[in-house]
């Protein structure tokens, strides 16, 4: 099993000095595979594969970008890499391999988004503690050690609102237990983030809602500064913080949440739901993204296998909310405005909450698909 740890460096400014530069290598061999990439379009010549452009690449650097010799030589191999997997999605998205938004053909990396990240093979850090020593920068101080033991497969080190964090892969050997509990429901909405079968109600805080106020007193600040001056290189940092702190809080609710379900449960089931659809709706977008839907279940479904339990999506067009758990009725009138309903049923006409009947529902789909 391959987990990720990440976790935040503190290192010294000739060491931060060098993941700027180490960054920026990536992101120029980035644009000049991609660069090659379009004049073969656009002269009606074969696409050069990621790897043949590494290697003319590295026929050349000697001469031409002597200065490239002072990273690491993954952080350069890996933006190849990167690049060959970009257009390898743009393929399968417009063939059809690729399921879900369809994804539009690579476009240039740029400082202004930051600096970005770079690669570290295996080989070339090591953990010790709190201490992590990368090849050609030295020994970092880490804010935690790395929380598991195995086989380090590598790191990415990237910055994010002002601080350069490293995300550690590792291969950790585990053999999930046989997990014994109930099968579990999980209906997601915004008026509560989540409903189980249980009958618990998971409260939707609204972290954006809430730091909307400063975000927009932050992007107002950004706007009023000019381009390119060190005073909106601030403005942009403090905004980039708050949205970060935003995101902090949205992660600590789901991973706590998602945690206790696969402990608890040992099958889950959750709705398919097509997120990219539902944000088009400009009066809920907002709403709907401040919960984060996919986040849930992206934690649910590598987390699930760790302790033995399961996931089961079922399908998107399934009437969870409008179907009676009682006796099977559909409701066709119920409005998203209607929390509670009774079943239309004369022979059941039983009283319903919406989200906990979507959660039975829910529960009942996912143990038969998990039986089929």
């Amino acid at each position: 099993m391959i987990r990720a740890h990440t976790i935040r460096l503190n290192p010294t400014p000739e060491q931060e000095s060098l993941f700027r530069q180490a960054a920026g290598t990536a992101r120029f061999c980035y644009n000049w595979g991609l660069r090659a990439i379009k004049d073969a379009l656009d002269q009606g010549v074969a696409v050069p594969t990621h790897r043949s452009l590494r290697d003319a690449f590295k026929q050349i650097r000697a001469a031409e970008y002597p200065w490239i010799f002072v990273v690491g030589k993954s952080a350069i191999d890996d933006a190849f890499v990167n690049l060959g997997r970009a257009i390898k999605n743009f393929v399968d998205s417009r063939t059809g391999r690729r399921k879900g938004k369809k994804v539009g053909f690579p476009s240039f990396k740029t400082r202004r988004r930051g600096y970005g990240s770079f690669y570290v093979a295996n080989d070339r850090l090591t953990v010790d503690g709190h201490t992590l020593t990368v090849q050609k920068v030295g020994a970092l101080n880490m804010t935690e050690s790395l929380r598991f033991v195995g086989k380090i497969l590598g790191a990415t080190i990237r910055y994010r609102a002002g601080w350069w964090w490293i995300s550690i892969q590792v291969e950790v050997d585990h053999t999930p237990p046989t997990h014994t509990g109930p099968a579990i429901g999980v209906d997601l909405g915004i008026k509560s983030l989540a409903v189980t079968s249980d009958g618990e109600v998971v409260e939707n805080q609204k972290h954006l809602t809430s730091a909307l106020r400063t975000v927009k007193r932050l992007q107002r600040s950004v706007s009023r500064k000019v381009k390119g001056s060190a005073n909106r290189r601030k403005a942009v940092l403090k905004l980039a913080k708050a949205h970060f702190k935003v995101a902090c809080q949205r992660n600590d609710v789901l991973h706590k949440l998602t945690t206790t379900l696969v402990r608890q449960a040992s099958l889950i089931g959750i709705e398919d739901l097509n997120v990219a659809g539902i944000v088009k709706n400009h009066k809920l977008a907002q709403a709907i993204s401040d919960v984060g839907f996919a986040e849930f279940r992206r934690q649910l479904e590598y987390k699930a296998p760790a302790v033995g339990s399961r996931v089961v999506a079922i399908g998107r067009f399934f009437a969870s909310s409008k179907t009676c758990n009682c006796c099977g009725q559909v409701n066709a009138n119920l409005t998203l405005a209607m929390r509670e309903w009774d079943c239309p049923n004369p022979d059941c006409r039983a009283h319903l909450d919406r989200d906990l009947n979507a959660a039975w529902n829910i529960r009942d789909e996912a143990v038969r698909l998990a039986g089929a």
